[in-house]
């Protein structure tokens, strides 16, 4: 009987030590895996030729015209971290540079006005976080993707059209804009974007991931994939916009001479931006957020984080054409690669 006893315990023992040793690793991604991770995919770079732009050239003798080719295509902006503590960001480098940062902010703020936030984070409502978790809180930041600034290069040539944005120039810390994150002030105070069904990612009673405003960190979904694509909407939403009552860094330009810029990233509109997961599975097409799949596979299966923990790519559209003068008109053509 001894003999037996120890047996089972020896067993035990072993599965112990297979869970431990088969534990998930964390989700993380770093900067070669951005990188290497941007894919000329139709749906996310959608590069065409749209025209043809006009411009007259004068000199002290004589004027000219001269013509420069127009095009259109989507920019990888900025990378979108969203994720359940201060600090735990998935980006690595941005972890290393910005994590003990985010929690001791985060930390000082919290401590000093801990009275006036209800509840730390989530709140869980069943036993099992994954499937019974309704109320989510999540932080979140918005980075310039690393390719942005060679963007700036590859505008020379007239054949490509530079991002707004700065390669890793942080534009939202949701640790730096903590209050406002947490306590939704003053956005409660904008009552026509609280409009139930108004400003939300998804269509229709079944299909809604979830509202865009209240822009904050708190979230009812019982989906963690879908909770942080809303959150990263949010963040996408406030950056591309100026005057936003957040602690931010807008998308305002790029210096470019003649740019159509993208403006406001809106939700469900594909037009104004699209999306690419980078973590914890890497999307080879961008999209944007809110697809129906009540009638098929959820869009969140094979994306689920073990630790809750995602980063997405945000494309957005630009056109542009090489300065060669005062511009007069653009004579429309579209070819599209």
């Amino acid at each position: 009987m001894n003999k037996l006893i120890q047996v089972v315990m020896l067993f035990v023992l072993l599965q112990g030590y297979k869970l431990q040793a088969f534990e998930a690793e964390p989700t993380t991604i770093t900067t070669a895996d951005i990188v290497g991770a941007i894919t000329l995919d139709r749906s996310c770079l959608n590069y065409c030729i749209t025209g043809v732009c006009v411009w007259l050239r004068c000199s002290i003798y004589e004027c000219s015209i001269e013509t420069s080719i127009r095009v259109a295509h989507y920019n990888p902006d900025l990378v979108v971290s969203v994720y359940d503590e201060p600090g735990d960001n998935p980006w690595q480098e941005m972890e290393s540079l910005f994590g003990s940062l985010d929690s001791g902010i985060v930390s000082g703020i919290v401590s000093t006005f801990h009275g006036a936030f209800v509840g730390g984070g989530h709140r869980v409502e069943g036993g099992n976080p994954a499937t019974d978790q309704s109320l989510r809180f999540k932080e979140v930041t918005a980075i310039g993707h690393p390719f942005s600034s060679v963007s700036d290069f590859i505008g020379d040539s007239g054949y490509y059209c530079p991002s707004e944005a700065e390669s890793f120039n942080p534009y939202l810390l949701s640790s730096l804009d903590a209050l406002t994150w947490r306590l939704g002030l003053p956005e409660m105070l904008y009552l026509q974007n609280l409009l139930p069904g108004r400003r939300v990612v998804g269509d229709g009673i079944q299909q809604q991931w979830g509202p865009v405003w209240p822009r904050t960190g708190f979230i009812n979904q019982k989906d963690d994939a879908k909770a942080a694509a809303v959150v990263a909407q949010r963040a996408g939403n406030i950056v591309t916009q100026t005057r936003q009552p957040h602690v931010y860094n807008a998308l305002d330009g790029n210096g470019y001479n003649r740019t159509w810029l993208p403006g406001e990233l809106v939700e469900n509109d594909p037009g104004t931006g699209v999306w690419q997961m980078l973590a914890p599975e890497v999307d080879e097409q961008c999209y944007a957020f809110g697809e129906n799949d009540v009638l098929s596979t959820s869009w969140s299966q094979g994306r689920h984080s073990e630790d809750n923990r995602y980063a997405f790519t945000l494309w957005r559209p630009y056109e542009c054409c090489e300065a060669k003068g005062a511009y007069l008109f653009t004579v429309p053509v579209r070819v599209c690669l």
